[in-house]
This record gives structure tokens, C-alpha cells and sequence, in this order.
């Protein structure tokens, strides 16, 4: 028997294009359980015309980020469209819109009057800055909101050109927030009976990942800058040689550092006051000592016979893994994270499965993406 979605019987429509926040959103909260209606132009989201792998009127891109969803064609330019619209959002839960995708296919469309029709209706809205502040107009993406919340200025290596980070942070970690922020809306709609307007903005979500820094700037008023792969508030915490490859390796307490000092057989460091506390092994002065007792202990030490020694004797490390080695990695298929489909075609493919783990109510990926326009004889 099909497990039930902690959200089952929720509908929600989501008017978010392309790679989005709102997207991303739409396949969590099926994940959940709930029913999410996509509505797209009628050429279809862009995300169907960019490889790798495009057909017709789909794309791999698409296909991962759009499995559960059902998919409807709207032309909301149109007077008919508008209606469809409203119709569709009086009737449901929860809306998602993106500034971006809404500017395109419907520049005066008004946000403000979906609650007024529907007020148990939540409606999540993102866009770069937000909808109030001076940048509440500004266009922006994932980069830029990476480069203005912060990040950028902390990543990379010290002296060297600033780097923004691999996946797109800001555009998933506000998909989260906004997630969360819609999951605590239908909760309180049960006391209240009422739904609620959230302001979600890419700038916001990516600063949050900056609250690890901002204690010590609030405190020093002296801005981290790029570290490479070292925590300004931990060490040992780098990537270090082995004789085949490279090790992770990050010591988060003092507890980790006497656990090292054990396998290594220098006790006699537990009770140096240099190396006592992390304070003490993240200056300038103790942090190229702490990792050269790392290198050295390595330096005799394939990856693998590394690691074997370091995870028996409870230090945390971990291998340096490429996407093709994750995916076959056996932890990852252990958790159920490749799911197996045919697209329309018959085609098989590959998508990650659900990240939530729960006794009751799993997160479930159990639906190809929809054809263009496949549910037009839709159902509310």
C-alpha cells in the first residue's frame, strides 16, 4: 500500500518557470503529497527547450525538476487565461509565483488580489530582493543574489579572483525557506481558518548562510574573507593529500582534536596550551602546525586506507567524491535517492528521489513529468 504525503489533498498551483525557486518549491511540496498544478505558457516552460537530452517538448532538465507535477497551458495575456487563473486559485491551497515568470507572461498581473477571492489561500512569492526596499524592483538571479548577500566575498582562495559557489544556493536555500514558510502557513490556517501572503527573496535566503560569519564580524567588525576549504572557527578543517588523491577532513571540537592526537600517538599535545582549544588552532600562527601533524600523518596513507583509520577512530573525514561517484556512491542509493521513469516516449531516466525520511509519511517521487498541457481536461 502507497504510504499517504503529510500534505495529501492539498492543491497547489505554481506559476514558476525555468530552474526557479518556485519550481523547486512546487516539486518539494509534491514530494509532501500534495497535488501541484504547473501552469505554463503555451510553447511550454523553458526548461523544456534546454538540453541536455531535448525532445519534442521536454528535456532532462525538465523531467528531474518537474516529476509529480501535472501540467496545464495558459495564455495569461489573455482574457480567458486571466479567468482560468482566477478559477484555479480560488479553489486552492497554496500559490506559487515568481517574479521573473510572471513578468514575462503577464507584466500587470496583480498579485495583491488572489487572497481577496480565496482568503484561506497561501500565496508565496519569489523574486530577487523582495517586494519592499529600494531593490524591490531590481532584476537579479542566483549569482547576483550570491554576490550581494555575501557569499561570493567568502568563497574561493585568499589572494585569488572571487568565486561564486557550484550549485545555486541562493535559488534552492529560499526554495527551502519558502517551503517551510508555506508548511507553517497550513498550520496555522487550521487555528486560524485564514491564509497569508509570504515575501520570499532570494537576497534574504542567501544571507542566511552567512550567520555562521556574522557572530564574529558583529563582535570584531573584521570581515572574512575567502578561506578556500578552512573554517575560520575550527581546526584541523581542510582538504589534505593522501598518496592517491585528497581527503576532507573537519575537526569541529576538542573532542575530534583528541581523537586525532590518539591515533597519531601525540597525547602529549591534549593538554599544550597552543592546542588546547580550537581558539588556540585557528590562529595565524598554531593553524599551519595543526595541518602539517594531518599532512604528515597522511603522507604514508592511501584515500581509502585513510579514511578506514579515520572513521574507526571517530574523526570525520570524508573522500572528495565526482557526480558520477556520488550517484553510484552505495550511501546514496541506500537512502532511495535515484528514482528510475519513462518519459512520454518511453524513454528511461534518472531523477533523485524524495530527501524526506519520515516513519509515516515518506517523501515520495512516484510520477514522470507531465507532456505540455497533458492534464487541459483538469479536474478540481
Amino acid at each position: 500500500m502507497t504510504p499517504e504525503g503529510c500534505i495529501d489533498g492539498t492543491l497547489v498551483i505554481e506559476l514558476a518557470d525555468g530552474w526557479s525557486a518556485g519550481s523547486v518549491t512546487g516539486r518539494l511540496l509534491s514530494e509532501l503529497g500534495a497535488r501541484v498544478v504547473k501552469l505554463e505558457p503555451s510553447d511550454g516552460d523553458r526548461l523544456r527547450h534546454i538540453g541536455p537530452q531535448t525532445t519534442e517538448d521536454s528535456s532532462a532538465t525538465f523531467n528531474i525538476l518537474n516529476c509529480n507535477k501535472e501540467s496545464l497551458a495558459l495564455d495569461l495575456r489573455s482574457e480567458r487565461g486571466r479567468r482560468t487563473l482566477a478559477d484555479l486559485t480560488s479553489q486552492a491551497d497554496i500559490l506559487i509565483t515568481d517574479r521573473t515568470t510572471t513578468e514575462d507572461r503577464a507584466a500587470d498581473l496583480d498579485l495583491d488580489v488572489f487572497g481577496t477571492s480565496n482568503s484561506r489561500l497561501i500565496h508565496c512569492h519569489f523574486s530577487p530582493f523582495g517586494r519592499s526596499g529600494p531593490l524591490a524592483e531590481h532584476s537579479g538571479g542566483d549569482f547576483i543574489a550570491q554576490a550581494m548577500g555575501g557569499v561570493i566575498a567568502t568563497t574561493g582562495h585568499p589572494g585569488e579572483l572571487p568565486h561564486k559557489a557550484g550549485p545555486p544556493l541562493a535559488v534552492h536555500n529560499a526554495a527551502l525557506m519558502g517551503g517551510a514558510s508555506i508548511l507553517a502557513a497550513l498550520f496555522e490556517r487550521v487555528e486560524s481558518g485564514e491564509g497569508t501572503t509570504i515575501d520570499m527573496a532570494l537576497y534574504d535566503s542567501i544571507v542566511s548562510l552567512l550567520y555562521t560569519f556574522i557572530p564574529g564580524y558583529f563582535l570584531s567588525g573584521k570581515a572574512p574573507g575567502p578561506q578556500g576549504n578552512q573554517h575560520p572557527m575550527a581546526a584541523p578543517w581542510d582538504n589534505y593529500p593522501t598518496q592517491d588523491g585528497w581527503i576532507i577532513i573537519c575537526m569541529a571540537d576538542d573532542r575530534q582534536w583528541r581523537n586525532f592526537l590518539d591515533l597519531i600517538g601525540r597525547n602529549d599535545l591534549a593538554e599544550d596550551p597552543r592546542y588546547m582549544t580550537n581558539d588556540e588552532r585557528v590562529t595565524d600562527d598554531i593553524r599551519p602546525e595543526v595541518n602539517q601533524l594531518v599532512i604528515d600523518f597522511l603522507a604514508d596513507k592511501s584515500t581509502e586506507e585513510a579514511l578506514e583509520v579515520l572513521t574507526q577512530g571517530q574523526v570525520p573525514a570524508g573522500p572528495i567524491y565526482s557526480l558520477a561517484e556520488l550517484l553510484e556512491d552505495p550511501q546514496f542509493l541506500a537512502r532511495d535517492m535515484v528514482r528510475m521513469f519513462e518519459d512520454d516516449k518511453g524513454h528511461p531516466f534518472r531523477t533523485p528521489g524524495s530527501i524526506f525520511k519520515m516513519s509515516e509519511t515518506p517523501g515520495r517521487v512516484y510520477r514522470r513529468a507531465p507532456t505540455l498541457d497533458e492534464h487541459v481536461e483538469i479536474d478540481l
